[in-house]
């Protein structure tokens, strides 16, 4: 009987660690995840003006080394940040959860004040190549749409190719 009991127990501590969050507070691992086969790592900047009460004032996409340490557990280097102005002042977005492909970014995060960020975007391979022949060039790589705190703000990001 004694057997059983340890038995039962420890079947039932295995099925219950198969499920665990990599700790408390922390999001599982199996909420990351990306596929790319180029690089699309670079500044994303608005093109035209936003308007409301927040509004998109970057999008970082790391490297691929970026994600890949990120989903193996390091968080020291956040392979996406969004950078928000709203009434609170500037937020610095990082992810609770993503999934990027070549073509598709979804990614939410927390606002400084603790407001839910999700993002919901198109990743144009074609506009990106050509942003990244001519400098400066002002043509949308990703569009879609951002939500914080109910808002729904549309996206229409270049890249930055700096100062």
């Amino acid at each position: 009987m004694r057997r059983a009991i340890v038995a039962v127990v420890a079947g039932l501590l295995v099925l219950t660690g198969c499920d665990r969050s990599e700790g408390p507070g922390k999001t599982p691992a199996s909420a990351f995840h990306h596929q790319l086969s180029a690089d699309v790592s670079g500044g994303y900047r608005p093109v035209g003006e936003g308007a409301g009460v927040w509004r998109v004032d970057s999008l970082f996409i790391g490297q691929t080394e970026a994600f890949q340490a990120w989903e193996a557990g390091g968080r020291s280097a956040p392979p996406l940040i969004l950078m928000l102005t709203g009434p609170s002042g500037t937020s610095r977005v990082t992810p609770d959860a993503y999934d990027v492909a070549d073509d598709s970014l979804r990614f939410s995060g927390r606002a400084a004040n603790g407001e839910k960020v999700t993002v919901q975007a198109r990743l144009d391979q074609g506009a990106l190549a050509t942003a990244r022949r001519n400098l400066g060039d002002q043509t949308p790589v990703i569009t879609g749409s951002a939500s914080v705190a109910g808002q729904r703000i549309p996206l229409s990001l270049g890249r930055w190719g700096g100062d």
